[in-house]
C-alpha cells in the first residue's frame, strides 16, 4: 500500500497538483430543500465553534427560516491549525464559504487553504515506514469559523451567551408540546422546537439528555501534547535548510514521527503563509497538566527549558531547532469518550425529539486522525441533509443519529488506536520499522481505516477519489471496506511462541508458612521438593496433577522497597524496567505466571525477533532455561523448557 506511493509522482492528480487544481476537481456538495413541514421550525444551536456554525450554516441553506446560534465565549476562538479532508472541503465549497490559496488578494473571511496531499509515518532518524496520499487540506481553525459565521445573517448569532439549562414547555396554547425553552447564565431564555448542542467535549448537555452514563466521560488517553506554532522566516537559516532536508515534503505532507525509543510521537505540517505547526504527544502515566475542567495550559520555564534540552536527541536536529524557535510552546491534554454514545439523539425523558447534540458533544476524539472538526461539519452537513425527507423534529434528528453515530463512534475508536500505535501503547519495545509491521499493528483495531465519510451525498466524494487514484494506491485512509478488515502485506510480525502448557504459578508473601498451610491444610495441595535458590519459598503440586504447580515465594524487600517508590506504570513503560532497576529476580521473587515451551532456543530467538528485552537463569542441578519477562501491564511471566531432563 504505502510502499506502493514511495514516490510523489504516484497518483499525481491527487497528490502534487496545486493547491489551486487541487481546490477546483473537489466535487460541491449542496444540501437538498428541507420539508416544507420542517424549513418553518425554530432551531437553536448551542455553541458557535466550527460545528454549531456549520450546522446553522448548512440548516439555512436547507431552507430553514429560523435558525439562531448562542456562543458562550466572548467572541471568535483563535485556535491553531486544522486539517480539512476533501468532505469538508466539498461542504464548504456547496455552501459558498469563500476558499482561496493563497492570502494575499483573498477576499474578505477567505478560508486560506494550503496543499497537504500526503500523510507519511516516519522515525525520527529520518526512516520512512509508510507513506499514502491524503485527502486533506491545512488551514486556520479562526478562518475556517469565521467564513461560516459570515453565511448567517448578523442577527443569528449571539456571543457572550452561556446556556445553562433546558426546560421542556408544554400545556398550553402558548407554547406546545415539543417546545423547548433554553436558559442561560444572563439575559432572557430563547424558546425553539428543537435545539441542538454543540458545546464541545466537555458537553453541559450530553448527560442531561442522558446520552452520558458511568461510561460516556472523558477519557483521560495517557499523554499530553505539546503545541506550537513558528513563522519560518523566524529560523534561522540552518534551520530551515535541515527542515527541508530532512523533509522534503514539507509543504505537501502531513508528518507523525515516531521516536526511535517507541515512546510518544510528533506531528509537523505546513499551515500555509510560512506559519509550521507541531505537536508533540508525551506520555503522562501521572495525570493531565491542565487544571480540573481545561485541557490547555501555559508551560512553565522549567518545562520549556525540559523541552528545550530534550528537543534535538529525541526527535533530530531538524525538528529540534524548530521546537527550540517557537515562541510561547503550551500544553494540550489528550481526550476523548470513553466509550462513544450509541444515539446523538435524546430518546427518553422529557427531551426526546426535540434535542440532540453534535460535533465534539456527541463524539470527543483524540487528534491521531484530524477529525475533531472535520466530524463536526460532516454532522451538521447530514443534519440538514436529512431534513429533506423528515416531517417533525423528531423524525429529523433520530434519522440524523442514525446516519452519523456509528460513523463517528468507529472514527473515535480508530484514532484512539492509531496514538496508541504511534505512541509504542501496544506493547512494542520499539516503534514499527517497516510497512508490514504497522498495518499488521493498525488491523488489531478491526475497524475500516477510511478517512472520508461513506453514504448519501458523501458518495460524489469517493467517486471523486476513483477518478483520481487508482485502488492499489491509495493506502489505509481511503480504503472503504464495510468489513473492518485491513488489507495487510504478507511479511508481518515474527510468529508467537509455542507454549504447551502453563508449568506454575507463583504468589509472593511476607510468611511463607503461614500461606503454605493454607494451600495444603484448606485446598489440598501436595508438597514438592524445591531447589536452593538463595530465597524462601515453598512448591505445591495441584491435586491430580503431574506437572501443575503452586510456587509460594519469600517477598523480595528491595522489590517492596521499588514498588514504593514506582509504582505500576501503564504499558508503555515496562519493557524498560529491566534497564530501570527490576531485575529478572524479581519476577522470579513475585506474582508471576509460568509458560512451557518445548525448545527454549526457539523462544529466546523468537522474543528476540519481536524486540523484547527479557533476562535468563538457569535451574541450580537441572537443565532447565528459564526466561524472564513482564508483560505490557506489569505482570511477571516465565517462559522455561521445564520438560528438560
Amino acid at each position: 500500500m504505502g510502499g506502493l506511493l514511495s514516490s510523489p509522482a504516484s497518483g499525481a492528480g491527487f497528490t502534487v497538483a496545486s493547491v489551486e487544481e487541487l481546490l477546483e476537481r473537489v466535487p460541491a456538495l449542496t444540501v437538498p430543500p428541507a420539508s416544507p413541514a420542517l424549513a418553518s421550525a425554530r432551531v437553536l444551536i448551542i455553541g458557535g465553534s466550527i460545528g454549531g456554525a456549520a450546522a446553522a450554516a448548512c440548516l439555512r441553506a436547507a431552507g430553514f427560516r429560523h435558525v439562531q446560534v448562542v456562543e458562550r465565549s466572548e467572541g471568535l476562538q483563535a485556535g491553531a491549525g486544522i486539517g480539512m479532508d476533501e468532505a469538508t472541503v466539498a461542504v464548504l465549497k456547496g455552501l459558498g464559504v469563500p476558499l482561496a490559496t493563497t492570502a494575499t488578494g483573498s477576499p474578505g473571511g477567505a478560508v486560506v487553504l494550503q496543499r497537504m496531499r500526503w500523510e507519511e509515518e516516519r522515525l525520527a532518524s529520518g526512516h520512512t515506514v509508510l507513506r499514502q496520499p491524503l485527502p486533506y487540506f491545512a488551514a486556520r481553525y479562526a478562518q475556517l469559523q469565521q467564513g461560516l459565521i459570515q453565511r448567517l445573517p448578523a442577527d443569528s448569532v449571539s456571543f457572550g451567551r452561556k446556556a445553562v439549562r433546558l426546560e421542556k414547555l408544554g400545556g398550553c396554547d402558548d407554547h406546545p408540546d415539543g417546545t423547548v425553552r433554553v436558559h442561560f447564565a444572563s439575559g432572557e431564555p430563547i424558546d425553539c422546537d428543537f435545539c441542538v448542542c454543540v458545546d464541545g467535549p466537555r458537553s453541559g448537555f450530553r448527560q442531561l439528555l442522558q446520552l452520558e452514563d458511568s461510561g460516556k466521560e472523558l477519557r483521560f488517553a495517557g499523554y499530553t501534547g505539546w503545541r506550537g506554532v513558528v513563522n519560518e522566516v523566524d529560523l534561522p537559516q540552518t534551520a530551515r535548510d535541515a527542515l527541508h532536508a530532512m523533509y522534503p515534503l514539507y509543504g505537501n505532507c502531513l508528518y507523525f514521527i515516531m521516536s526511535e525509543c517507541g515512546r510518544g510521537h510528533a506531528v509537523l505540517y505546513d499551515l500555509g503563509d510560512g506559519l509550521l505547526n507541531w505537536l508533540i504527544y508525551e506520555l503522562r502515566p501521572q495525570g493531565p497538566v491542565a487544571e480540573p475542567g481545561r485541557t490547555t495550559s501555559a508551560a512553565s520555564s522549567a518545562d520549556v527549558r525540559r523541552l528545550h534540552s530534550e528537543a534535538r536527541r529525541v526527535w533530530g536536529d531538524a525538528l529540534g531547532a524548530v521546537i527550540e524557535a517557537t515562541p510561547e510552546p503550551f500544553w494540550n491534554d489528550i481526550y476523548d469518550i470513553a466509550e462513544p454514545v450509541e444515539s446523538f439523539a435524546a430518546t427518553e425523558g422529557p427531551f426526546a425529539g426535540c434535542a440532540a447534540l453534535l460535533g465534539d458533544a456527541a463524539h470527543p476524539v483524540t487528534p491521531h486522525m484530524a477529525k475533531g472538526s472535520n466530524m463536526a461539519v460532516h454532522d451538521a452537513f447530514t443534519l440538514a441533509a436529512v431534513a429533506s425527507t423528515a416531517s417533525t423534529p423528531a423524525e429529523l434528528l433520530a434519522s440524523f443519529s442514525a446516519a452519523r453515530a456509528q460513523e463517528t463512534k468507529r472514527c473515535v475508536l480508530l484514532s484512539r488506536h492509531l496514538g496508541w500505535l504511534r505512541n509504542g501503547q501496544l506493547g512494542m519495545s520499539g516503534p514499527p520499522r517497516d510497512e508490514a509491521t504497522f498495518l499488521e499493528l493498525l488491523s488489531k483495531a478491526k475497524l475500516p481505516t477510511r478517512t472520508l465519510p461513506v453514504g448519501g451525498d458523501f458518495e460524489a466524494l469517493w467517486r471523486h477519489v476513483e477518478a483520481q487514484l487508482p485502488q492499489e494506491q491509495r493506502g489505509y485512509f481511503l480504503q472503504r471496506e464495510e468489513s473492518g478488515t485491513l488489507p495487510v502485506p504478507v511479511a508481518a510480525l515474527p510468529g508467537s511462541l509455542e507454549v504447551t502448557q502453563v508449568n506454575h504459578v507463583s504468589r509472593e508473601t511476607q510468611d511463607v508458612a503461614r500461606l503454605a498451610r493454607f494451600y495444603e491444610e484448606v485446598l489440598g495441595f501436595e508438597r514438592l521438593p524445591r531447589p536452593n535458590f538463595g530465597f524462601g519459598g515453598v512448591w505445591l503440586r495441584l491435586p491430580g496433577s503431574q506437572n501443575q504447580s503452586l510456587h509460594i515465594i519469600e517477598a523480595d524487600p528491595e522489590l517492596t522497597e521499588l514498588r514504593s517508590r514506582k509504582p505500576l506504570a501503564p504499558a508503555p513503560l515496562l519493557d524498560s524496567w529491566l534497564l530501570e532497576g527490576f531485575p529478572e529476580r524479581h519476577i522470579r521473587r513475585s506474582h508471576h505466571i509460568a509458560l512451557t515451551v518445548p525448545d527454549i532456543e526457539k523462544a529466546r530467538s523468537t522474543l528476540q525477533a519481536h524486540g523484547l528485552r527479557f533476562a535468563e537463569n538457569r535451574v541450580p542441578g537441572k537443565p532447565v532455561v528459564q526466561l524472564f519477562l513482564f508483560d505490557p501491564d506489569g505482570n511477571g511471566v516465565e517462559i522455561g523448557n521445564f520438560d528438560a531432563r
